[in-house]
């Protein structure tokens, strides 16, 4: 009898659509049961209350995976402590457990109401998401996902990713972790796969040729590691009375 596919709750970047994870989930095989979860637009939640929003759609009687892409690396390490019962493994995608921003873009931060306020640039998308040579449809899909989203919905999310500290939770993730970072990523800082490693020497990180928007631009690399993981790691087990 074939083996049930391994639910992974996707837990999307700062837009908060899950919009974006089109490309990848499109990538998938029938081996991962791939859950897009989506953050109110009109409403300013901070980690806290996305928290309660994640937890609600816990499969129950089943080992799971977390992702979080970009802002929500902090909230799937949070809840990782937890020590959710059937929790099996957590995927950072682009993300981060502190300071995410190099020190010329977090400089930028008291700008926040005007960059949220206006129409997000093409060269903004390319320059700090999709690459330089990011498709147009990409570009359009990223601009979209954005506008759709209240500027103080996003200026909020901004906010708290700014100012988390997710290293204790780092340090404490009791299941075991995957990092996926992109070598051409501008927006976070390039120190953090390194800074993850000195923290949880047991933790699997792959760099992949790819800008911050790694499960977009490289879908079928991304989702390869993230299967073979999943198979490592998801195994049919019966947990210990809670």
């Amino acid at each position: 009898m074939p083996r049930p596919a391994v639910p992974v709750l996707l837990l999307p970047g700062l837009e908060g659509s899950g919009d974006l994870f089109a490309r990848f989930v499109a990538s998938g095989s029938r081996t991962l049961d791939l859950r897009v979860l989506r953050y109110p637009r009109d409403r300013p939640l901070g980690y806290a209350e996305l928290g309660d929003l994640v937890r609600a759609h816990y499969p129950r009687n089943r080992p799971f995976v977390l992702l979080g892409e970009s802002f929500s690396g902090p909230l799937a390490l949070r809840l990782a402590r937890e020590r959710p019962r059937w929790l099996a493994g957590v995927v950072l995608a682009a993300s981060f457990h502190r300071r995410p921003a190099p020190p010329w873009l977090a400089a930028l931060r008291p700008l926040g109401p005007v960059f949220f306020g206006a129409p997000l640039p093409a060269h903004a998308v390319r320059l700090l998401l999709a690459g330089g040579d990011g498709p147009a449809e990409l570009v359009r899909e990223v601009q979209a996902a954005v506008a759709a989203v209240r500027a103080r919905v996003l200026l909020r999310r901004a906010h708290d990713a700014l100012d988390v500290d997710a290293t204790e939770a780092l340090r404490d993730c009791p299941v075991p972790l995957l990092v996926l970072a992109g070598r051409e990523d501008r927006l976070l800082r390039p120190r953090i796969p390194g800074e993850i490693r000195a923290i949880r020497p047991d933790a699997e990180v792959v760099e992949l040729d790819a800008p911050h928007l790694l499960l977009q631009r490289q879908p079928e690399v991304a989702m390869s590691h993230l299967e073979s993981f999943v198979a490592r790691v998801a195994r049919p087990a019966v947990p210990a009375p809670a």
